[in-house]
């Protein structure tokens, strides 16, 4: 909806569009990582740069600050922003996919 308003507003080509979501796909994903790197660092104070500090998990293990999934640390609405930057992402391959075949 805000590509096609932006779109419509500016009077860009249509293809302008997926540029639109691909850039508010990179917003909405940046944000995600400060949001989980602040609760992170808000209830588990030290453990990114412990998790920094020691060497890369072998295969089949995780970072430190993966395994905080599902504890409760970092809310679900923050899931759901970082969500919203891949369906920023479909919703442009799906934008480009109209243009082509227009």
């Amino acid at each position: 909806m805000v590509a096609s308003l932006f779109i419509k507003l500016t009077g860009l080509p249509f293809w302008s569009g997926a540029l639109v979501l691909v850039s508010f796909a990179v917003v909405l994903y940046g944000l995600n990582i400060v949001l989980m790197r602040h609760y992170i660092e808000k209830y588990v104070p030290g453990l990114l740069e412990v998790d920094a500090a020691l060497p890369l998990p072998e295969k089949g293990q995780n970072y430190l600050w993966e395994r905080t999934a599902g504890t409760g640390i970092v809310p679900k609405w923050v899931s759901w922003v970082g969500m919203g930057a891949i369906a920023c992402i479909v919703g442009s391959c799906i934008w480009l996919a109209v243009w082509f075949w227009s």
